[in-house]
């Protein structure tokens, strides 16, 4: 054994590679990766960015910039809030009519028209975008843009990212900072009085409740409906969320219930980065008995050299080792005695073991991360056998658009429609986002054929379903389109010709009905011509029979 005996405390280290150089790090530096609660929570110790320390902004329970950042350090948390907001918001959109009773009615199409076409970037972008932020950070917001007058209909609608946004506490006041730089958004339809926001503003006491005020871009301040000249007035944000207990101004974004499997992830990532920044070494440990001795000197002489240690120069050969993997480790081991009787150790640790583990562990991350945004694994490109994409696949898929989509995307198209129904009066007639899932398309096509040849749905309805998509016009005049046709015949021709039927069949009735009253003379006057019934001769009575057959069958 050593003659050097010290007694060493145990500290537990997190060990990185830096450019082949092994680091000792804290273990506490794993709180860097952690996104902690609001500052009132237990334990917390959020800070909040420069310039919000304000009594009356109330602060994300979760902190917007640090959620950002884990959709750059996890691949499948990306992919999941880019599919969600993808498919609920869509590419095109139609208008369609509550009631077919509304197909033909005017409605104000060019203001609408107007007002949908010069969203910059186009509408599903816009509704994309605002979806996107929602799904990653729990908030998101589209602007509105009025004309120059206060009361004007809408102009537009803009994107405003939501994480320099913070709401106000009295619930219908936001404010945007970036920099230096403030301005102050209203809710839209908030700003409208109640007798808590009269409590809180005497100078507005006058105003009866649901009665609309202004709100002073600069300041924040409050001022009565139409008063304030529209470079002043503050703009309307279109507020979207997911309700959240204990967050209810900002929601909870679903990535949150899976922060640890991120931060698990990350260590697994950065656990393989060190391996192969090691040159492949693997673990190992280094054990060295028997009779051996090291250097004499105390550590506390001021003639102490620690290169002259054996600790030092086996370390300095195994780094050699991992910068040249197929080099020999030689180590000279100073003995006692002139046998020698020391024995080195080098054990190499379970690599095998523990890249099956990490390959098992990174697929329950991302299988985690997938779940709790509720996504089909194969709108990822995910096709793994067995029960997760194995005989279910189809029940996956329909629940990923049943329970994730169809909320999201009604969502989108109920702020569209509250819009058009009272800024334009549009009450018969609603936005819609056209789907994106081609074997949808696919489904419902075939259903409109099948509707279509059975007379249960028109042209111009097969036009409003499906002419975005093929670039059809919906304007156009043609009266064939609103007719319906059974498998190919206009439905009003086999009408006529059922009605002609019913007169052709009557005729035949009565033709055949005279026909056999003229052979039934014929026979009884050639069974008795005596017979004063009969009353007209064979001759004549032959005649007359033919000339009924003739005319009736003109």
């Amino acid at each position: 054994m050593s003659k050097n005996k010290r007694n060493m405390s145990a500290d537990s280290f997190i060990v990185t590679i830096n450019d082949g150089e092994p680091e000792l790090h804290e273990s506490s530096i794993l709180n860097n990766y952690t996104i902690k609660a609001d500052r009132n929570s237990k334990g917390s110790k959020q800070v909040e960015g420069e310039g919000w320390e304000n009594a009356q902004i109330l602060r994300p329970r979760y902190d917007p910039d640090e959620l950002i950042e884990l959709l750059d350090l996890n691949t499948y948390h990306e992919r999941c809030v880019d599919a969600v907001a993808t498919d609920a918001s869509g590419k095109t959109y139609a208008m369609v009519p509550v009631a077919d009773e509304n197909q033909n009615e005017k409605f104000n199409q060019k203001e609408v028209n107007e007002f949908l076409e010069q969203c910059y970037p186009d509408i599903n972008t816009l509704l994309y975008r605002g979806n996107y932020d929602h799904k990653s950070i729990g908030y998101g917001a589209l602007e509105l843009i009025r004309e120059s007058t206060n009361n004007s209909p809408p102009l537009r609608l803009t994107h405003i990212n939501a994480h320099t946004l913070r709401r106000h506490n009295d619930g219908f006041r936001v404010i945007q900072k970036i920099g230096k730089e403030t301005v102050y958004f209203v809710i839209y339809g908030k700003n409208k009085m109640t007798d808590r926001i009269r409590r809180n503003h005497p100078e507005l006491s006058e105003l009866k409740n649901d009665v609309l005020f202004d709100v002073d871009a600069d300041t924040g301040d409050l001022y009565p409906y139409n008063s304030l000249p529209p470079e002043r007035k503050a703009n309307e944000l279109l507020w979207e969320m997911d309700y959240a207990p204990g967050t209810n101004y900002y929601g909870r974004p679903k990535i949150i219930a899976s922060l640890g499997t991120i931060l698990g992830d990350l260590s697994r990532g950065n656990y393989n980065t060190s391996f192969f920044k090691n040159y492949g070494m693997p673990s190992f440990a280094v054990t060295i008995t028997g009779d051996f001795q090291d250097y004499d000197v105390d550590p506390e002489d001021p003639d102490y050299d620690v290169k002259k240690t054996l600790k030092y120069k086996i370390t300095q050969q195994l780094k050699e080792v991992m910068k040249n993997p197929h080099s020999a480790v030689v180590v000279t081991i100073p003995s006692n005695e002139t046998d020698g009787n020391v024995e080195v150790n080098i054990q190499p640790l379970s690599v095998e073991t523990k890249d099956a583990s990490f390959r098992l562990y990174r697929k329950d991350n991302r299988d985690e991360i997938i779940h709790a945004h509720g996504v089909d694994p194969s709108r990822l490109g995910i096709y793994d056998s067995g029960k997760l994409n194995g005989s279910n696949s189809k029940t996956v898929d329909n629940s990923y658009k049943i329970s994730t989509v169809a909320p999201l995307k009604a969502e989108n198209e109920k702020k569209i429609n509250r819009l058009l129904r009272e800024e334009f009066g549009v009450n018969d007639w609603k936005f819609k986002i056209n789907t994106l899932d081609p074997k949808d398309n696919v489904l419902n096509i075939g259903i409109a054929k099948e509707l279509w040849n059975m007379g249960a749905m028109t042209g111009r309805e097969l036009i409003e379903n499906f002419g975005e998509e093929f670039g059809l016009n919906k304007n156009t005049s043609s009266e064939y389109l609103d007719e319906y046709y059974v498998n190919g015949t206009p439905a009003k021709q086999l009408w006529q010709q059922t009605e002609f039927n019913n007169v052709y069949n009557n005729l035949e009735k009565v033709k055949n009905d005279l026909i056999s009253e003229a052979e039934y003379n014929e026979e009884q006057e050639e069974s008795d011509p005596s017979d004063s019934n009969v009353g007209i001769s064979t001759k004549t009575n032959a005649s007359f029979t033919e000339r009924i057959k003739q005319a009736l069958s003109r």
